[in-house]
């Protein structure tokens, strides 16, 4: 096996431990489930725009897994949650600005609007809930 890493029985992801951990949060797999979405998305977009606005896009989406991930391994969160909060605002003007610019449909726009303001939510809980222990651990 060497310095190979072995997660549970070999053709069985659901015994993976990381796997289970990692899927703990909601808001995690919410933006999983809309990074799928978009990268399907993508594909409709114009050739000119696949190597500026589009990897801009993706860039985006991973900054914000990443900062949500960095909050979750974090003993002090408050501030890359926020982070995460621009982040989010971010992707909410690359969806604006695709749809603006004709890039998205209507029906794709809606979906997409739906599923920023429920990571939105996801995300206003959290950082309230931060908030909240910060407060009580401060008296």
């Amino acid at each position: 096996m060497g310095n190979m890493r072995r997660y549970g029985a070999p053709g069985n992801p659901e015994t993976d431990e990381g796997r289970e951990q990692r899927s703990g949060l909601i808001i995690l797999q919410r933006s999983k489930d809309l990074m799928k979405y978009l990268y399907t998305s993508f594909v409709k977009y114009p050739r000119s725009e696949k190597l500026g606005f589009v990897a801009d896009y993706k860039k985006c989406l991973f900054q914000f897994l990443i900062l949500i991930i960095t909050a979750q391994k974090k003993y002090f969160k408050k501030t890359t949650l926020q982070d995460a909060d621009v982040q989010l605002e971010l992707l909410r003007m690359f969806n604006d600005l695709s749809y603006d610019m004709k890039f998205v449909d209507e029906k794709r726009y809606i979906l997409v609007s739906e599923k920023l303001c429920e990571i939105g939510r996801l995300l206003g809980g959290w950082i309230r809930s931060q908030k909240e222990t910060s407060t009580t651990a401060g008296k």
